[in-house]
């Protein structure tokens, strides 16, 4: 009887290979999306390219700096429960620098998004004029960016572990309490910038794509949903690293059944006083996105994924106990929010009456996921979470 030779075992790709395998498919996805984005532009649906491009940096711009406004609350409210959840939600910040250049290269683009350009109205037109435009954007953001940076190196370095000494001195004594008031004062700047420069570009990104059209809560509204959004994000990225336990889960889980209130209750806040003053330069911008097709479809999948599905949910405590169960819920809560920026943004410049929903608008959302993946893996690397 001969002997058999033993079969070996199929051997597992190493973890190193498959995460260079992952790193090598989201560039591939970043090439896809340039490569996509540049054809559109070129072509016959530049206006489908420009407005996708917007929807899209709103989105992954506003989910950046979410995490570090959060992280900035809770030094500010001393906030101890979060625990590892804290830098976690620093690392988005990561992409701040790739969003900075693409706010550089979304300005070209001005004449397909706003028609106040091309037809200038003449009682705003010493606000609403392209170099005014592009000053106070980039001013804005260079100012909130740059208070973001100040913040995350302080962050970094009252984490990084102080070598021993026998004997410290006095100014080694303090220099805890120093770093901590310097860490309190940044972030307390930092929320109070984020509330104005954000609502400042929701109104000039958004709101000004409809001149005629004003809403003085809407910048409030536009801030809530991109921290209602970021929390979501969080959850999803605390469930993929292990980083929260069931405690901090349900601490998160009632945070983000929070804003979902909030984002709802502020939408309504909106909605009533436009419908009882019953004026055109203000109902035009609700009737569109509520009545007419095919958006009222898409308003109502953005109230679906934003309220009706997670507000009941959220009531479980066992969903919110489950860093997993959480993280579904919240990939929801995403895909309901892009919706939302999608529904604010694209009404405003497309006339024709059908949806811009194809290959354009999915190969720029990649290209734009693939770029904050992999800014936010190289942070996660580079920097210690714990």
């Amino acid at each position: 009887m001969s002997a058999q030779t033993p079969i070996a075992a199929p051997r597992s790709a190493s973890p190193d290979t498959r995460s260079g395998l992952f790193t090598l498919g989201l560039w591939v996805l970043a090439g896809l999306g340039l490569t996509t984005f540049l054809i559109g532009v070129a072509g016959e649906n530049a206006q489908r390219a420009w407005q996708a491009y917007l929807v899209n940096w709103l989105f992954w711009s506003g989910l950046a700096l979410s995490g570090l406004t959060f992280s900035a609350i809770l030094r500010v409210t001393k906030a101890d429960w979060a625990g590892p959840l804290q830098p976690l939600a620093e690392a988005p910040a990561a992409f701040l620098p790739i969003s900075f250049f693409l706010l550089l290269c979304l300005f070209p683009g001005s004449d397909y998004l706003f028609s106040w350009i091309e037809n200038p109205i003449p009682a705003k037109q010493a606000w609403l004029n392209q170099p005014f435009l592009v000053l106070r954007s980039l001013c804005g953001v260079v100012l909130l960016y740059g208070c973001g940076f100040a913040l995350l190196r302080a962050s970094l370095r009252a984490s990084r572990p102080r070598p021993r000494v026998p004997v410290p001195s006095v100014s080694q004594r303090n220099s805890p309490h120093i770093a901590g008031r310097q860490l309190a004062t940044l972030s307390a700047v930092f929320i109070l910038l984020y509330a104005l420069v954000f609502s400042l570009l929701a109104f000039d990104l958004v709101m000004s794509l409809e001149p005629h059209w004003i809403s003085t809560l809407f910048g409030a509204y536009f801030c809530i949903g991109n921290l209602y959004a970021g929390l979501g994000l969080l959850a999803i990225l605390a469930a993929l690293t292990r980083a929260s336990t069931a405690e901090r889960s349900h601490d998160l889980g009632k945070l983000i059944f929070a804003f979902c209130v909030l984002w709802t209750y502020l939408f309504w806040c909106q909605y009533l006083p436009i419908w009882y003053g019953n004026l055109p330069e203000e109902t035009g911008f609700l009737i569109v996105r509520l009545f007419d097709e095919p958006w009222a479809a898409v308003s109502f999948v953005v109230l679906l994924l934003n309220f009706l599905l997670p507000f009941p949910i959220l009531l479980l405590q066992g969903v919110k106990r489950a860093p997993t169960a959480l993280a579904c819920i919240s990939a929801l809560i995403l895909v309901g929010m892009w919706l939302e920026r999608y529904v604010l943004v694209v009404p405003s410049i497309w006339q024709e009456h059908w949806l811009p929903l194809g290959w354009i608008e999915l190969g720029v959302l990649l290209g734009f996921f693939a770029l904050f993946t992999l800014a936010l893996r190289a942070w996660m690397r580079i920097v210690p979470l714990s």
